[in-house]
């Protein structure tokens, strides 16, 4: 069972997939942050950012390569789900957000990789901007990328789950597996710590 969180900037999908981990489920880091801190040590942060804006297609074909690594990865594990901090159309709905046309290796890649479920995160309020760590978006853009990836993953055939930003951290985790078992996605519900 491989299931994608995905949402708009500041949804606390990082936060949420540490506390699955600290439960003992398989998952799956965002592999853009990756990739974005390989080009900051390599550019610097603002010959980074530019280069990320400028390159679009070669910099969501790094995150698509780096992603199909990581969820391979957490596969071989044989885990009975595995939790990935986004998903592969992520980066198909953001080059639809930039008007980017996306690359044979992007397209490929989406369409290589499934996914059994797809959890929507919500935005957390307030809104809180995060450019010491690479990231650029205020809140309305984070609106606009929730709102092309709700609409991509439409597109494609999958249905989201919502999953509303209440804290703390650990009942949006409880919620968010009694939800999936709710759906029949998940046998068990909760894991211990």
């Amino acid at each position: 069972m491989k299931i994608a969180l995905t949402g708009g900037p500041h949804s606390g999908k990082t936060t949420l997939l540490a506390e699955l981990a600290a439960r003992g489920f398989s998952t799956v880091p965002e592999a853009a942050i990756g990739v974005i801190e390989e080009l900051v040590a390599k550019l610097g942060r603002e010959e980074a950012r530019a280069w990320r804006l400028t390159h679009v297609p070669q910099f969501q074909e790094q995150i698509a390569e780096r992603q199909l690594q990581l969820e391979c990865a957490a596969r071989q594990e044989n885990a009975a789900a595995v939790f990935c901090d986004r998903g592969l159309v992520d980066g198909l709905a953001y080059m639809r957000l930039v008007g980017a046309a996306p690359t044979p290796f992007v397209k490929a890649a989406v369409e290589s990789s499934r996914y059994d479920a797809i959890v929507l995160c919500d935005i957390c309020l307030p809104f809180r901007s995060r450019v010491e760590t690479g990231r650029t978006s205020d809140l309305q853009r984070a609106r606009e990328i929730e709102a092309s990836l709700i609409a991509t993953y439409r597109e494609l055939g999958y249905t989201l789950i919502r999953l509303p930003a209440i804290e703390p951290v650990a009942a949006r985790a409880d919620l968010l597996l009694d939800t999936l078992s709710q759906h029949g996605l998940i046998a068990c519900t909760r894991m211990a710590p």
